[in-house]
C-alpha cells in the first residue's frame, strides 16, 4: 500500500467515524499523524497474530506513534512485532484502554506513568527487553492477565500483591530466582507460569492460591515440590 493509499483509508476511517482500524502487516515504517483525526476508534491494531498466515505480523515501526496518543477514546491497542524501544510517559493520555500489547518489541523498561491506564484488563508484554517489573503496577488493580515472558526480569516485586483480579500471571523465560511469599494474595489466580527461570525453591504460600489450576515451573532448578502443592484442590496441571 503506498503512502497516498493508506492516508485516503484513513481520511475514510475519520469521515466515517470507524471505530476498529486494522493496519498489521503493512510494513509501515512511520504512522501518519493524520492517524490523530480518528477520534472515535476505539480499537487499533498494528500488529496481531495471523490465524490464516499462522504467524505474527506486524509493522516496522522504532517509536510509539506520538499521533496514537491523541486517540483517547481507545479500548484495545495493539502494536505487536514492531521494533519500539520506548513506552512514552505520555501513554497516561489514554487512560480508556482495556488492553493493550506491546509484545515482540524491543522495549527495555515499563514506565511509571503505566499507572494511569487503570481500567486496563490485559497487558501483553512478553519477548522484549525488560529488567524489572515497576511498583507502580500496583496501580492496575482491574488487571485479569499480565504476560512478561521472554524479558530480561530478576525479580518479582511485592507490588504485585495489589493485582487482586488477576487470573493469568506469565513471566516465563526470565531470570527470576525466588518466588514471593506476596504472590499467596492473588486469590483469584487461576493461571502462573514460571517456566524456565532460575527458581530453586517452591514456597508454601502457593498452596494459597486456592483457585490455580496450571502451574508451569518446569526447567527451573527445584529440587523439591512441598506436599501442600500436591494437595491443592483445583490444580489439574503442574510442570
Amino acid at each position: 500500500m503506498t503512502r497516498q493509499e493508506l492516508l485516503r483509508l484513513i481520511d475514510q476511517a475519520a469521515d466515517e467515524r470507524w471505530t476498529e482500524l486494522d493496519l498489521a502487516g503493512w510494513e509501515l515504517v512511520k504512522l501518519p499523524d493524520a492517524i490523530g483525526k480518528c477520534t472515535q476508534l476505539e480499537t487499533l491494531v498494528l500488529g496481531k497474530w495471523d490465524e490464516e498466515k499462522e504467524e505474527w505480523v506486524g509493522n516496522q515501526l522504532t517509536e510509539f506513534p506520538d499521533a496514537v496518543l491523541q486517540l483517547t477514546s481507545l479500548k484495545i491497542l495493539s502494536l505487536a512485532s514492531n521494533q519500539i524501544t520506548e513506552i512514552p510517559d505520555a501513554i497516561a493520555s489514554l487512560s480508556n484502554l482495556t488492553e493493550l500489547n506491546l509484545s515482540r518489541n524491543q522495549i527495555t523498561e515499563i514506565p511509571d506513568a503505566i499507572a494511569s491506564l487503570s481500567n486496563l484488563t490485559e497487558l501483553y508484554l512478553w519477548r522484549n527487553q525488560i529488567t524489572e517489573i515497576p511498583d507502580a503496577i500496583a496501580s492496575l488493580s482491574n488487571l485479569t492477565e499480565l504476560n512478561l515472558s521472554r524479558n530480561q526480569i530478576t525479580e518479582i516485586p511485592d507490588a504485585i500483591a495489589s493485582l487482586s483480579n488477576l487470573t493469568e500471571l506469565s513471566l516465563g523465560r526470565n531470570q527470576i530466582t525466588e518466588i514471593p511469599d506476596a504472590i499467596a494474595q492473588l486469590s483469584n489466580l487461576k493461571w502462573l507460569d514460571l517456566n524456565n527461570n532460575q527458581i530453586t525453591e517452591i514456597p508454601d504460600a502457593i498452596a494459597q492460591l486456592s483457585n490455580l489450576t496450571l502451574l508451569d515451573l518446569s526447567d527451573n532448578q527445584i529440587t523439591q515440590i512441598p506436599d501442600a502443592i500436591r494437595s491443592m484442590e483445583k490444580l489439574n496441571k503442574y510442570f
